[in-house]
């Protein structure tokens, strides 16, 4: 017989927003997703959208956090930093923010 994996495990603000992505209809997101040297928390390669979730300080951007985001960029990809605690305390606005962003590059992709 298997065990439960403890409550912790299972709702973690990766794990509900993983769910909430897969939900989305017309996307493939894909999550801790290699980049190089990187890993990438959520990635979504046809829209060239990728999620990252920020731990530290807004006001501080790390240096590797430049570097990463100045080669994704030079592919394409929009990076959108969502504040791991913001974004755990009002999941549903972080989603709403995720799908204005993809709504934005799909428009940007038809003109």
């Amino acid at each position: 017989m298997r065990r439960a994996r403890p409550l912790a495990v299972r709702n973690t603000l990766e794990t509900r927003l993983w769910a909430r992505l897969r939900a989305l209809e017309g996307y493939r997101f894909r999550k801790a997703s290699p980049f190089r040297t990187f890993t990438l928390d959520f990635v979504e390669h046809q829209a060239r959208l990728v999620i990252s979730l920020e731990a530290g300080d807004p006001g501080k951007t790390r240096s590797v956090h430049i570097v990463r985001d100045r080669l994704l960029s030079e592919q394409g990809y929009v990076i959108l930093r969502l504040w791991r605690q913001e974004a755990d305390r009002d999941l549903h606005s972080a989603v709403h923010r995720i799908r204005q962003v993809l709504a934005d590059l799909s428009a940007d992709d038809s003109l």
